[in-house]
């Protein structure tokens, strides 16, 4: 059986949760049907993504190789058909028969869109629609929508509102649904229990610990953790918080926590690779996020078993136990730390967190590619 050529086109190999997808993917489709290679403009070299990406010998193939900054600065100026133009000679090279493209590309694919003929076009949505192929990008808009017209688009949603959301604005009914899944194994064997990680990151073992991992950016909204944990440890004893991530608030942060004066109780962590492990330290888990297409992170803690405390921007989709508290953004202060210092649940349905094994629906991912390329 010849193996389908497969190219993950995404922007950047970086830690998140688009990217950390696009990394399963390609670890674990069947190497035996499909032949997988991660098209990316850049990639971070010190990413726990890029690490395990080359430690498995994925194919990566990137087209600022050369001088990521003198790239960017030409990209800004000619914009997108500066990246198509790099991308077709990616392509002519690599000859996929199948091109699963994520994040904010789909102007990318326009500006090809001569040169993809015989090529299968699948596009994942990774955050909401409105704010990736709505009004509020309307290159990316009528982008996939001549996309669809003229190059049989196929679009996947991560579960089934965001695919409703999607046919209605664009008047269409064959939206897939892959859930945005992960691999179970990393985050029920650990390698490493809580007394071990507490240990290794000096917090007191009778600690009550507050955990966020996100990208430190608005988006993810840590500054707001933040300010509810300042108020949460000024009214309860022995309290800790992890922020785990990477991002350009990073430097807001740090000075923010000195001038809180909570360098003692706030541990700020970047780079790790040892997420699993981090949340088994941790006694509630915490998502304020300003928006979200689905959020990934949250799944993680329900495999790790954490209660969670999400704002109501978290689609309803993630919720896969009942230790869910959902509050809004513009509830007081004191509404978010008792839900963090008593994290009972409000919520009344949630679905099956065994949904979500990534070893299942990798298996659906397949069918759509076979599927997709006959």
């Amino acid at each position: 059986m010849k193996r389908i050529k497969v190219v993950e086109f995404i922007g950047r190999i970086q830690d998140g949760g688009a990217e950390t997808l696009v990394k399963d993917y390609a670890l674990l489709l069947d190497k035996e049907k499909f032949d997988v290679t991660i098209l990316c403009e850049d990639y971070r070299p010190n990413s726990n993504i890029y690490k395990v990406l080359k430690e498995n010998d994925v194919k990566i193939v990137c087209m600022y190789e050369r001088s990521f900054f003198i790239n960017k600065v030409i990209a800004r100026i000619f914009g997108k058909r500066y990246v198509a133009m790099l991308t077709k000679k990616a392509i002519e090279k690599l000859k996929p028969d199948l091109i699963h493209t994520h994040l904010e590309l789909l102007e990318v694919l326009y500006y090809l869109r001569d040169s993809l003929s015989g090529i299968k076009l699948l596009w994942t949505c990774h955050n909401p629609p409105q704010k990736l192929i709505g009004d509020e990008r309307p290159a990316e808009r009528d982008a996939c929508r001549y996309l669809l017209d003229h190059n049989d688009l196929q679009i996947i949603a991560l579960h089934e509102d965001m695919a409703k959301e999607i046919e209605e604005m664009y008047a269409i009914d064959n939206v897939a649904v892959i859930r945005n899944a992960v691999d179970f194994d990393r985050f029920v064997h650990l390698n490493k229990d809580k007394k071990q990680m507490r240990q290794e990151l000096g917090i007191p073992q009778d600690a009550y610990v507050v955990g966020q991992v996100g990208r430190f950016d608005e988006q993810k909204n840590p500054k707001f953790t933040l300010a509810v944990f300042d108020e949460m440890q000024k009214k309860y004893d022995n309290c800790y918080l992890l922020l785990i991530g990477r991002g350009n608030l990073e430097s807001e942060l740090r000075e923010r926590i000195k001038e809180l004066g909570v360098e003692d109780k706030v541990k700020m962590l970047v780079n790790r690779d040892d997420v699993p492990e981090l949340m088994n330290a941790m006694d509630v888990f915490v998502l304020p996020s300003r928006y979200e297409g689905f959020g990934i992170v949250l799944i993680e803690a329900q495999i790790v078993g954490l209660p969670c405390v999400v704002s109501d921007n978290v689609p309803k989709a993630v919720y896969q136990s009942k230790n869910i508290t959902c509050l809004s953004l513009n509830d007081p202060v004191e509404s978010w730390v008792k839900a963090l210092h008593d994290p009972t649940g409000n919520i009344d349905k949630y679905g099956d967190i065994n949904d979500y094994d990534m070893r299942r629906e990798i298996k659906n991912l397949e069918k759509l590619y076979l599927s997709s390329s006959r």
